[in-house]
């Protein structure tokens, strides 16, 4: 029988101190499940916690449940009244669907349509794209602000270069008089004069190693060349030197130089301009001469571990020569030519066979019509929960600020205000942690990806610019596709996909077998 885990979340302390909520989700999940005949095995529920987090004490138990049990698997389905009660951002969706599918879990809303086959795995695609164009616009909000702080001279934060401290500086008065607060650097009394002696030493001829073991400054010679790089110690604020890259995945340099801040006297220098610029010269002599040497650029296979022999049960692996790229079948690897005689199959044919029939079969017009308006119907639900909790946080602001009232009141009136200290704190701590979560909702609402009518213009805008993001990033399609890609069959010259559902295409001959690397069109 298929086993169900059923989760229930509810966001304000109102809902959760009631519990109607709560059990009516539960109620309701229940005889869903019997009507299917389904067993409810478990109940996740999570009173008072914000689905806009993923620090949620049942959440966090049910992940750890799938991720640690072992065979059998804890459960077979998770399933929710709505989709947001489990989650309330793209990325959270994205990140435990995997979860889920890593371990043949499936997650069901059940006053939600639920996807089939490569549609839902598509879907996944669509959530991903559209939070590439919520994560752009959010990042652009935050690299503003940044920038302004970077250009005041002040840190953008995490951790002060070595020979500086972080310290916290007035800078400037809020409207109500209170002070605005910024993290700024000053020499520290350890480092700094280690950090000057490093350049010193570096100046007047002293190795790498020689610096590292009087210094201790750093630990490795890669760290030391790029510490005597940094203009830091001049007393500059730069910012924005690297850019992002894939998330937070790589980093590169930034290769637009008017977005690049650079603040001088933002902090105290630890050494002079003429002792930098001598170090400088001295790297520039070290560095070895690669001139004329050329790099040769590492091949992606986006099929690796996708790619499966049906006659010898074995994955195809990448295999690079002087001349040409092959997926190449590791029992053939392992037991030689002779014993299994597989042809070794073109890395580019294939890959641009697959590719040519994913975009004919699973990325359509249609799923991306459906996609968007599934982001949109949920994106109508977040903003009513939104309003009725901000309704409830109103109301309860209200009810507190009413009670203390009564309580300077009945001080105003004769009461002792000792008796009455601890209710006034608990009441002015209450109101205090409603007025952040009311906040919290408005900031979240500020910043949430709207998304406006969805037209014909819009789904190939989306279809030509986000889903092509996949399609022409190679370590963004490489990781993709087997989120919905189970594995591709090929048996002789017969290909066929078979996504992580029931469905299946068959995608027909990948090569002509008369040698001609064109492939042939799907059937």
């Amino acid at each position: 029988m298929t086993r169900v885990a059923i989760y229930a979340r509810v966001s304000t302390e109102g809902q959760a101190d009631e519990e109607v909520p709560i059990n009516g989700q539960i109620d309701e999940c229940r005889k869903f499940a019997a009507d299917k005949g389904w067993e409810v095995t478990e109940v996740f529920t999570d009173a008072g916690f914000s689905g806009r987090t993923d620090d949620r004490p049942a959440f966090r138990r049910m992940i750890e449940i799938i991720k640690t049990s072992p065979n059998p698997k804890p459960f077979d389905i998770i399933l929710c009244w709505r989709s947001n009660r489990l989650f309330r951002s793209v990325e959270h969706r994205l990140a435990y669907s995997r979860v889920f599918r890593r371990h043949s879990i499936r997650f069901v809303a059940m006053h939600e349509p639920e996807f089939e086959g490569a549609s839902a795995m598509f879907m996944e695609t669509v959530l991903a794209a559209a939070d590439e164009l919520y994560v752009s616009q959010v990042s652009e909000d935050t690299l503003r602000g940044l920038k302004q702080i970077a250009m005041a001279g002040y840190s953008t934060g995490g951790k002060a270069a070595t020979g500086y401290r972080n310290v916290r500086k007035v800078a400037g008065l809020k409207p109500n008089g209170e002070p605005i607060l910024r993290t700024g650097w000053e020499p520290d009394p350890d480092y700094a004069p280690k950090i000057k002696r490093a350049f010193e030493m570096c100046a007047s001829g002293a190795s790498g190693p020689e610096i590292i073991k009087a210094t201790g400054v750093v630990t490795s010679p890669s760290s030391l060349v790029s510490l005597l790089r940094n203009r830091a110690y001049l007393g500059e604020r730069i910012y924005n030197v690297m850019k992002q890259v894939d998330g937070k995945t790589r980093r590169r340099a930034n290769s637009k130089p008017e977005d690049i801040i650079r603040k001088e006297n933002a902090h105290e220098a630890l050494i002079s301009l003429e002792l930098f610029d001598a170090v400088q010269d001295v790297l520039v002599r070290r560095r070895p001469d690669t001139k004329g040497k050329s790099k040769q650029s590492p091949q992606t296979y986006l099929l690796t571990g996708l790619l499966w022999c049906s006659e010898h049960q074995a994955f195809y692996t990448g295999n690079t020569n002087s001349e040409r790229n092959y997926y190449v079948c590791s029992a053939k690897r392992k037991l030689g030519a002779k014993i299994s005689p597989c042809r070794n199959v073109k890395k580019e044919t294939m890959e641009e066979f697959i590719l040519d029939n994913l975009q004919k079969h699973v990325f359509t017009e249609k799923r991306i019509r459906a996609g968007l308006e599934a982001i949109a119907r949920e994106k109508i639900k977040n903003k009513q929960e939104d309003d009725k909790e901000r309704k409830e946080l109103a109301l309860k602001i209200n009810q507190t600020g009413i009670e203390l009232k009564r309580f300077y009141e009945a001080i105003a009136s004769g009461v002792n205000p000792e008796n009455l200290a601890q209710p006034i704190e608990e009441r002015s701590a209450l109101k205090n942690k409603l007025y952040l979560q009311l906040a919290e909702i408005d900031r979240q609402r500020e910043i949430d990806l709207q998304i406006p009518d969805i037209t014909d213009t819009m789904v190939e805008d989306i279809q030509e610019k986000y889903i092509g993001i996949f399609l022409t990033s190679p370590e963004k399609l490489k990781a993709i596709l087997p989120q919905f890609i189970e594995r591709i069959e090929l048996d002789g010259t017969k290909a066929k996909i078979k996504y992580f559902a029931a469905e299946e295409q068959k995608v027909g001959s990948y090569w002509r077998p008369q040698g001609d690397s064109n492939p042939r069109s799907p059937p």
